[in-house]
Parts: C-alpha cells; structure tokens; sequence
C-alpha cells in the first residue's frame, strides 16, 4: 500500500493478527453478492418463463 510503513518497521505480528482475523470473518461479502444476483437471474428467468413462455403456449 502507498501508505504502509516500510517493511523493516513493521509489526509483523500485529499483521499476522489481521491478517487471521480477516480469514476467520470469511468472504460474506462476496457471497451476499453472489446470492443477489443469483436471485437477480432466477427472478429474471421465471419472468421471461411467466410472460413469454406461458403466454405462446395457451
């Protein structure tokens, strides 16, 4: 990072903390993400399957 100490002053135990921390909190963000599209393209399908797909067939 352009702001981080240079790499001699570092608490490297301190980065080790952080760095455990951000692994034991997991990637929830990303996959919040990738459930709201998922319910963004399942929406999407049963729409075209509800206005198109019944419609042509009765």
């Amino acid at each position: 990072m352009l702001n981080a100490p240079p790499l001699q002053h570092r608490d490297e135990e301190a980065e080790r903390r952080d760095v455990a921390a951000a692994v034991r909190a997991g990637p929830s963000g990303a996959v919040t993400v990738a459930a709201i599209a998922t319910a963004i393209v399942v929406a999407c399908w049963f729409a075209f399957y509800l206005f198109v797909f019944l419609p042509r067939g009765s």
